[in-house]
C-alpha cells in the first residue's frame, strides 16, 4: 500500500512539473518611444470679459428665543424607618481546663570529654656561647738599639797617584813619582 500511494504521488509531480521546465525568461516587448517634440509657442489669448455675478446680501438669522430654565424644586425623600439594633448579650466562653504543665528535669549533657591540647615543645638549640677571643699579650717593644756616636777624624788626604795615572788604569811602572810642587 506504501508503495503504490508513494508511486501515485510521484508520477502526479512529474506530470505538474513538467511543463514548468519549459517555462523560461521571456523578456518584454520593446516598444519604441515616440520622438520628442516641441509644441509650438502659443501666446495667450487676452482673458474674456467676464459680467459681474450678483451676490445676494448675507440675511442674518434672529436670535432664537430660549425660554429660561424651569425651577425644579429638590425632590426630599422621606426618612426611611431604620429599627433601632437588636441588643446582643455578650457571649462569654467558659473557661476551659488547662492541664498544669508537666513537669520535666533539665536535661544535663554528661561532660564530653576533650583530651589536653599538648604543643610539642619547640626545639631551641643550645645558647653556644662564643670562646673569648685570645689577645696576645702586649709586648713593650725594646729600645731601639742606638750605636754609640763615634767621632770621626778629620779626613786625611790621600797621596795622589803617580803622575799620568788615572783611576782604573794600569799603573805605569818607569814612571817616577813626581810630587806636586807646591
Amino acid at each position: 500500500m506504501q508503495i503504490t500511494s508513494l508511486l501515485v504521488l510521484f508520477v502526479g509531480v512529474v506530470v505538474l512539473a513538467t511543463p514548468s521546465f519549459a517555462d523560461y525568461y521571456k523578456p518584454p516587448k520593446y516598444e519604441p518611444k515616440p520622438p520628442y517634440f516641441k509644441p509650438p509657442k502659443v501666446e495667450k489669448p487676452f482673458p474674456e470679459h467676464k459680467p459681474p455675478v450678483y451676490k445676494p446680501p448675507k440675511i442674518e438669522k434672529p436670535p432664537v428665543y430660549k425660554p429660561p430654565p424651569v425651577y425644579k424644586p429638590p425632590i426630599e425623600k422621606p426618612p426611611v424607618y431604620k429599627p433601632p439594633p437588636v441588643y446582643k448579650p455578650p457571649i462569654e466562653k467558659p473557661p476551659v481546663y488547662k492541664p498544669p504543665p508537666v513537669y520535666k528535669p533539665p536535661i544535663e549533657k554528661p561532660p564530653v570529654y576533650k583530651p589536653p591540647i599538648e604543643k610539642p615543645p619547640v626545639y631551641k638549640p643550645p645558647k653556644i656561647e662564643k670562646p673569648p677571643v685570645y689577645k696576645p699579650p702586649k709586648i713593650e717593644k725594646p729600645p731601639v738599639y742606638k750605636p754609640p756616636k763615634i767621632e770621626k777624624p778629620p779626613p786625611v788626604h790621600k797621596p795622589l797617584p803617580p803622575y799620568g795615572h788615572y783611576p782604573g788604569h794600569p799603573p805605569v811602572e818607569n814612571a817616577e813619582y813626581i810630587k806636586p810642587k807646591n
